[in-house]
């Protein structure tokens, strides 16, 4: 009887660089601009305010993973913990975001193939880097990881050479560019010169950068000690993801005033400029193209891993739990393949604005998926307080404070959305679709015959 399951091929670094992989991107390099453009030197806390949250989440998270290492991860816990409707419900939502997000990528990957040979359509260079990465997927786990662990590398790099060079700028180590010293913080306005508002739509967009930390847990159950392996991974990306983020964010901050639009339309290419690199434009260019090829990379391979356990559980039908002979899931990819090429000519032949509205939509999205996680969590203390547990097992801090405070700031940030005429169809959209889940499990239930998924559990 052949072996569906997947293989444990990834190592201890592959998964760290996985995580960290799936955060680092767009959102830091482009986004970190507009969030200081608008809402001044204040911006930085909109970077501590999503980093924090995404700490408390993610420990909750790690603290179920190092329980039950699974590739379904917080589908699987809110499956346990929650009740099947919530496992189908946030497994299902997670695997239309993450559809979203691939897309995103191999647009933005086409433009760029697109600047830099001119001859090739940004339609078919989204569609080449789509196929490229899928087959870097489906050759095999190790294949992944290791293209991965090498792509997410070399963001990291970038973004420490960043920060070397802005710590030469302030403290005027850099002879064209005088020290800036502190008066960005003050000047200009003040420090929150456009009020508290353009601050909390700034967690909105961090929290979307930030989308992705959670495939650690999804890929932990590829690796050799997944136990462990998930608490280190989340352990290492927080503490690396507030150091690239709240640290690269402050010495932009100080670097340039926040009134200078121009520049912070791209303002890592800009400081690289102002040093006196003239290759900066291009060399930022190509690091863009590797961190949209290391999300999408990161995203393909936990779309794929959440549809496996999604039929694993029986709410898939049950080819899409079904692996090749290097434990890949190839049906759950080829699915990814055919609906992401169906959304990109969607997206191509009626000019795109309503895919990016509906791209725009994705920082709702986590955040549901969050809240999802930290319920689970709170259930699944409450369901194991009378066990006998290792004192050296992994626990999330400042239980339950920690799990009140992120989920009442998840709530407060995603309900300000619907206030906000800018971001109202995005919260909108994003709730309409998880009612819109939830509806269709207890269909599913109340009907088994329609929307059938062939029920059985394959092993």
């Amino acid at each position: 009887m052949q072996d569906y399951s997947l293989k444990k091929s990834l190592k201890q670094r592959h998964i760290t660089m996985i995580a960290l992989g799936g955060v680092i991107g767009a959102g830091l390099f482009v986004g970190s601009g507009s969030i200081i453009a608008t809402a001044g030197p204040a911006a930085i806390l909109s970077y501590l305010i999503g980093g924090v949250m995404v700490t408390l989440v993610m420990f909750m998270l790690g603290e179920m993973a190092s329980r039950n290492p699974d590739s379904g991860s917080f589908s699987t816990y809110a499956n346990s913990y929650l009740g099947e409707w919530a496992g189908f419900a946030v497994g299902w939502l997670y695997w239309f975001k993450s559809m979203i997000t691939i897309t995103v990528e191999a647009i933005l990957l086409g433009a760029i193939l697109h600047d830099f040979l001119p001859w090739l359509p940004v339609p078919a260079g989204a569609l080449f880097m789509l196929i490229a990465l899928m087959a870097t997927n489906a050759y095999s786990v190790r294949a992944f990881g290791e293209a991965e662990y090498w792509l997410s590398f070399a963001k990291v790099a970038t973004i420490i050479v960043f920060m070397v060079l802005g710590a030469s700028i302030l403290f005027g180590l850099q002879p064209r560019i005088p020290a800036p010293g502190f008066v960005n913080l003050t000047d200009h306005g003040g420090f929150m010169p456009n009020g508290i508002s353009p601050v909390i739509s700034g967690v909105m967009v961090v929290i979307f950068s930030l989308g992705g930390s959670e495939i650690a847990a999804v890929a932990a159950g590829e690796s050799e000690n997944p136990g462990k392996n998930v608490v280190r991974a989340i352990k290492s990306v927080i503490l690396r993801v507030m150091v690239f983020y709240v640290g690269s964010v402050s010495i932009l901050i100080l670097c340039m005033p926040w009134t200078d639009k121009a520049n912070l339309k791209s303002p890592y290419v800009s400081l690289f400029s102002m040093a006196g690199f003239t290759g900066a434009a291009v060399a930022m260019k190509i690091v863009l193209f590797v961190s949209f090829m290391s999300v999408m990379n990161s995203f393909l391979f936990s779309n794929s891993r959440m549809l496996f356990s999604l039929s694993q559980r029986g709410h898939a039908p049950a080819m899409f739990g079904r692996t090749n002979a290097k434990g890949v899931p190839m049906n759950a990819l080829v699915l990814c393949l055919a609906v992401c090429v169906s959304i990109l000519g969607i997206h191509f032949l009626s000019g795109g604005d309503l895919f990016l509205m509906l791209a725009k939509s994705s920082g709702a999205f986590v955040m549901i998926v969050w809240i999802f996680i930290i319920v689970a969590h709170f259930a699944m203390r409450r369901q194991t307080k009378h066990e006998q547990r290792d004192p050296a097992e992994f626990r999330a801090w400042f239980y339950p404070v920690s799990n009140w405070v992120a989920l009442l700031a998840l709530v407060a940030v995603l309900g300000s959305q619907a206030f906000n005429p800018e971001s109202r169809f995005q919260f909108w959209f994003a709730v309409s679709t998880a009612l819109a889940i939830v509806g269709w499990y207890y269909v599913r239930r109340r009907h088994p015959s329609f929307g059938q998924t062939s029920g059985a559990k394959v092993r």
